[in-house]
């Protein structure tokens, strides 16, 4: 082999080294770039899913904020209306301590206020009002007249039946036959116009607007 042949032969080699090494470098190339695109793909589904993740926490975080403070609105208005029906009673209890007491007003007038009052609302001539024994010697026995005059029926006939037994104040009237009762004694008297009072005690004490009877008290 001549020289020449030898030196055409070293580049032949170094023509094709070098081509190798280009194509090597090439397919590393596209191995490089396939490889980004691919860890990209997989980054932005990542990054999808941590954003699902995270707006999905976002909104139960949300929903348990509104529960929470469902929650304590429920019971805040509870111990609101509880705590309402509590000076409601505070004040129909003294209201009855009122009645016992006998302050404020004069047991003989209210008795033929009363008794006249259910008269009027009961059919009949005659009728018979039952008190409490141990008011005799305050109401004394003039009592039937007075209690016939405030009527303003011509006429009527009332007769006293004093009660040993009985222990609230007020009049319990009947007809003669006692089919017609009307208990107004003053503890029956409040507890059957409680719900009316407690309404107008309510709508004083928590104006509408303000949570009062419209909010919940009935």
């Amino acid at each position: 082999m001549t020289t020449t042949d030898h030196d055409s032969s070293a580049v032949l080699c170094q023509e094709i080294s070098g081509d190798a090494r280009r194509q090597g470098d090439e397919i590393l190339a596209c191995a490089r770039q396939d490889a980004e695109a691919l860890l990209g793909r997989e980054g932005s589904a990542a990054i999808d899913a941590r954003l699902r993740r995270l707006e999905e926490a976002r909104s139960e975080a949300a929903r348990r904020r509104d529960l929470t403070l469902a929650t304590v609105f429920v019971e805040t208005r509870r111990l609101y209306l509880a705590r309402i029906e509590e000076l409601l009673e505070s004040v129909r209890v003294e209201a009855q301590k009122q009645f016992t007491a006998r302050n404020g007003f004069d047991l003989r007038e209210s008795v033929i206020n009363l008794a006249s009052e259910a008269v009027k609302g009961m059919r009949g001539d005659e009728f018979i009002v039952r008190l409490a024994e141990k008011n005799r010697s305050v109401l004394g026995e003039a009592l039937p007249e007075e209690i016939a005059s405030r009527t303003e029926r011509p006429g009527v006939k009332i007769n006293l039946s004093w009660d040993p037994r009985m222990s609230d104040d007020g009049p319990v009237v009947t007809d003669a036959a006692e089919n017609q009762v009307w208990d107004n004694r003053y503890c029956a008297r409040l507890e059957r116009l409680w719900p009316q009072m407690r309404r107008a005690i309510a709508g004083e004490m928590f104006p509408a607007g303000a949570e009062g009877p419209e909010g919940g008290i009935t």
